[in-house]
């Protein structure tokens, strides 16, 4: 190794030490903060505040502030929580713990499990590349396929899971269709991928863990659920009208650019004879994973949403489609300590009455009307995804936002869905959803662009949801 080498290794190891020391002084830099936030708290004048319920409103400040920076990975700072919450004695180790091993923790488990052998056995590429192949004939129907595929499986399986999945086929699709990085025709179809996956995700309660983290957290606080059905039946008008909209914004945004059509079906054709005949482990995953869906529809208020998941998880194993190996790799484990945290962290802002006094505060303000406070919930949830993640979005908002039910007279599960449905409509920054950050990274999505036409999809998705909420909830069982 000559001594021009010896120098290009000590600046690397150099620069590799500074980039470390940086991020370690960001890290010490946001804990600081954190834990002045937490004294803050601790020391300003509360007069409706018990001690307990200071307490879990300064843990509670510490969460909105750790989740919403990303000072730490998300499951780092949930088990910073589960550390405050006992250690400073707003509740006890064993009720901080027992609400931590909520069912909505569970489910989120079960259904993690059983996306990985949709994945692994090959069964979600062949249904897309089939898709795809299908009807991409021409430019406007390739769009309009690639939108409704990514929402059709997000609603079966998480949206980060089907972003990740659909990006190297719509990418493959996009080189060989001859579109330019930064073209309009590339947009679209990243576009079309993306808006997918975050209209899709909120029609049912697997297309993210966001929703069985609101329904345990609902549990807590009022003893109140939504059955699986319940969701897809108040869900639904919202997710087609938003589908339909997106589509012609996508034939707005690929206007004038041209692409070579042919040459990319023909790379879709080549993909599919490389699958070859659907497999064993392909049908058998198929049949299981509509068995599940089935009963959760039929049988979930009876038997439990998470009971029905396990059920599906065991059949998949004992039938040999999935492997406990592959299933290690697939799951993102830290997910469950983060929704754990959030579900006991609500337990704890209920129970010792910070919550109730957080309204109180509230309604010191004179808000008096409850299209009011709804209204303001849910452009809170809306904006707060956009700089947060949607499921510490929907921590941080939905226990203050269900004390209020009580105060305006709203139904807890409206002012669920008030939060939960906005907390995954982020369209207009990278940092909202992984599927706008992955859709970036393909080279042909300029976050500008992300912005400017992700910012109508926000506000129509806005209006939207508050004109089904008030005309067709009412309809179907649901008032507030």
């Amino acid at each position: 190794m000559g001594i021009q080498q010896y120098f290009v290794l000590i600046w690397q190891q150099l620069t590799s030490l500074r980039r470390y020391s940086d991020r370690l002084g960001k890290h010490w830099i946001g804990c600081a903060i954190a834990a002045l936030i937490f004294a803050t708290v601790m020391v300003i004048p509360l007069p409706d505040f018990t001690p307990e319920a200071r307490r879990s409103l300064a843990v509670f400040g510490v969460a909105v502030f750790m989740w919403g920076t990303s000072t730490l990975p998300l499951p780092v700072t949930a088990l910073l929580i589960l550390l405050l919450l006992p250690f400073s004695g707003a509740i006890s180790h064993e009720d901080t713990y027992a609400y931590f091993g909520n069912r909505a923790v569970f489910f989120i488990l079960g259904a993690f499990i059983l996306s990985s052998p949709i994945v692994r056995s090959g069964l979600s590429t062949r249904i897309a590349l089939a898709v795809v192949s299908r009807f991409g004939k021409k430019q406007t129907t390739l769009l309009g396929s690639i939108l409704l595929l990514a929402a059709i499986m997000s609603c079966v399986i998480s949206a980060h899971a089907v972003a990740a999945m659909l990006f190297p086929i719509v990418l493959e699709v996009v080189r060989a269709s001859g579109a330019k990085p930064g073209g309009r025709f590339g947009l679209a179809a990243f576009l079309a991928l993306a808006w997918g996956v975050v209209i899709g995700s909120n029609t049912t309660l697997l297309g993210g863990a966001r929703g069985p983290l609101a329904l345990g957290i609902l549990f807590n606080t009022t003893g109140d659920s939504i059955s699986f059905l319940q969701w897809i039946v108040w869900t639904i008008p919202l997710v087609l009208i938003l589908l339909g909209l997106a589509y012609g914004l996508l034939q707005l945004m690929a206007q004038g650019e041209k692409v070579s059509l042919p040459k990319a079906r023909r790379f879709l054709e080549a993909r599919n004879k490389q699958l070859g005949p659907i497999s064993r482990r392909e049908l058998y995953t198929a049949g299981i994973t509509l068995l599940t869906i089935v009963l959760w529809v039929v049988e979930g208020d009876n038997w439990g949403l998470d009971s029905v998941a396990f059920i599906g998880v065991c059949l998949a194993f004992i039938v040999g489609v999935a492997q406990w190996r592959e299933v290690e790799e697939d799951v993102n484990w830290g997910i469950f300590v983060m929704y754990g945290s959030a579900i006991a962290l609500s337990a704890a802002l209920t129970d010792t009455g910070a919550a109730s006094a957080l309204t109180q505060l509230i309604l010191a303000s004179g808000i008096n009307s409850p299209i009011l406070v709804f209204a303001t919930v849910v452009v809170i949830a809306l904006a707060m995804t956009e700089f947060m993640s949607n499921a510490a979005a929907v921590a941080v908002i939905l226990p203050v936002a269900l004390a209020l039910t009580q105060k305006y007279g709203i139904d807890p599960r409206a002012m669920t869905l008030g939060v939960v449905i906005p907390a995954g409509l982020g369209f207009m920054l990278p940092v909202s959803t992984p599927a706008i950050a992955i859709a970036v990274s393909s080279g042909y999505v300029r976050p500008l662009s992300v912005l400017r036409w992700g910012i109508w999809l926000d506000a129509i998705g806005y209006v939207l949801f508050l004109a089904t909420s008030k005309l067709y909830w009412p309809l179907v069982g649901l008032k507030w």
